[in-house]
């Protein structure tokens, strides 16, 4: 009774209120389990005397500020879970927030990306069809073009400022019934809902011109232009995936014919990149499959028309797609890396063939055509060397045919050059007239042959113009001490043109098609006997 006098006399003084003294006990209980379970840690004695006499109220003013600030600490701990709880969901709803922002949105311009646009996308499909409602939508695919040259020579940071000033436009101009989501460093899709064909053409139109102006940033002026391509759903596909590949086909399509433009996405698209694709592929196995090989087109001596060499010409027998064109091919297998591995086959096979038809008594001049990329190959002269020597075939009747395109790099060509005459081999010019700079490739390169090309030989009677053109330059072309090849003879007029005119050597229909090793030699040996 005394002890409990002793609380009660301390509630009558207003010392200690109801309320305290409930959570007083509660808090003693706990600390009473606490104890019994780690009695060893509690070492402080006024713990001890609390837990050991519950009920006795502190005396000392000194124990009580003690005590009690115990029990308010323990009381916090006990008490405040439903504040914690709190403060977890908050903390968790904060995490899911940043996830999200991280897998639906691009973290530099805040726009939504890929994954998000997809989303986005079904749930408009969705809810059109809870309404029965037909909708017609337009992806819009925009590639900055160049857009990496302003992060080479300006730095990444001036690139993102550009990429963001672009957004900004596109936003003020379609407004927030668009989707502007970005998909990599230079690439942003546009999804706009309810747009006919011809309002989606008027709206690329409007893209395009958004950039005429240029972007200022940090004191800088950048002139950029967008390649844009366009699908429409649901006259080109109805899943988002198709959608979005399409608009980039689309795109691509713009890239290939000068940029700075728009494309609709057209079933033939389709069918044309279905077909590159299997070429793409297809060139992969080509090689393994034996599906590539070479025919060669005799070259004459136009004063007696006796065959003194071939130009050897690759051709491709796809299982699927049947004869595929060089002139399809060749630009893919160079897009794709393939070309030199092609290119090297091609020197192999060649000369391979030049060993047989020596067997025969034929020592047949034989050129190869060679890609501008497999010409700055470092190995290229090496290589041509080791399969020369490892056929013993004659270096000087082994001929590399060039394209003009290659000579852009003068200094670079000519060290080449100088390298595969030291190893015995000629360099020719193909398509001769029909480069960059005709006369300065002839001024400035140590080539050995020069090939007039067809599109001249084609009028060299009908148009005055050309063949004055033709005269000279076969007149130029000895001056310089080059020997002179027409391409695509096809008559017998444009043959007695040149041979009045002193061109050296021709080739062409007119003498010969691309035919097959063993025509070769039977024609060869039928131009002997005559």
């Amino acid at each position: 009774m005394t002890i409990i006098s002793g609380w009660a006399t301390e509630i009558m003084k207003g010392q200690v209120n109801n309320s305290l003294y409930v959570e007083y006990l509660f808090v003693l209980v706990a600390l009473g389990i606490l104890f019994i379970a780690t009695k060893n840690f509690f070492k402080a004695p006024y713990i001890y005397s609390i837990v050991s006499d519950p009920l006795k109220f502190p005396e000392d003013q000194n124990e009580k500020v003690i005590a009690f600030g115990w029990i308010q600490k323990l009381k916090n701990k006990l008490f405040s879970s439903r504040g914690k709880k709190t403060e977890w969901i908050q903390e968790i709803e904060k995490k899911k927030h940043e996830l999200n922002q991280v897998k639906y949105f691009d973290m530099l311009t805040k726009l939504p990306n890929r994954v998000k646009l997809m989303k986005d996308f079904q749930e408009r499909l969705s809810l059109h069809a809870t309404r029965d409602a037909d909708v017609e939508v337009a992806i819009f695919m925009l590639d900055i073009d160049r857009f990496r040259i302003i992060n080479e020579l300006h730095g990444r940071q001036a690139g993102d400022l550009v990429l963001i000033k672009i957004t900004e436009r596109l936003r003020t101009l379609l407004g927030q019934r668009a989707v502007i989501a970005r998909e990599s460093e230079d690439e942003i899709y546009i999804l706009i809902e309810d747009v006919t064909e011809k309002q989606t053409i008027s709206l690329a139109r409007d893209i395009i011109d958004l950039f005429t102006k240029p972007f200022k940033v940090n004191g800088s002026t950048f002139y950029v232009t967008a390649s844009v391509g366009i699908s429409r759903y649901p006259e080109t596909a109805q899943d988002m995936e198709a959608l979005m590949q399409q608009a980039e086909i689309a795109m691509y399509k713009v890239k290939r014919t000068g940029k700075n433009n728009y494309h609709l996405f057209m079933t033939d698209d389709a069918a044309a990149i279905e077909r590159k694709r299997r070429i793409e592929f297809g060139l992969k196995e080509a090689l393994l499959h034996n599906e590539l090989y070479l025919v060669y087109q005799p070259k004459v001596r136009m004063n007696d028309e006796k065959i003194i060499g071939v130009e050897a010409l690759l051709r491709w027998d796809h299982p699927i797609l049947g004869t595929v064109s060089p002139a399809e091919f060749i630009p893919i297998a160079e897009e794709s890396g393939m070309i030199n591995e092609i290119g090297y086959w091609v020197i192999y096979e060649a000369v391979r063939q030049a060993k047989e038809w020596q067997k025969e008594d034929m020592h047949l001049h034989i050129a190869v055509n060679v890609s501008a990329m497999q010409f700055e190959d470092t190995y290229f002269v090496t290589r041509i060397k080791n399969v020369l020597e490892l056929y013993e075939v004659d270096a000087k009747n082994f001929i590399v045919e060039i394209t003009e395109s290659v000579m852009q790099d003068v200094e670079h060509a000519n060290r080449v050059i100088k390298d595969l005459h030291h190893i015995g081999v000629n360099v020719a010019i193909d398509d001769f007239g029909t480069g960059y700079s005709s006369l300065s490739v002839l001024n400035n390169v140590f080539i050995d042959i020069v090939k007039i090309d067809k599109s001249f030989i084609d009028h060299v009677v009908s148009k005055e113009n050309t063949a004055s053109l033709v005269k000279t330059m076969i007149q130029m072309g000895k001056s310089l001490d080059f020997k002179i090849i027409a391409e695509g003879i096809e008559n017998i007029e444009q043959s007695n043109f040149l041979k009045e005119n002193a061109c050296e050597y021709g080739q062409g229909y007119f003498f010969s098609k691309p035919v097959s090793p063993a025509e070769v030699t039977r024609l060869t040996k039928l131009k002997l006997q005559n």
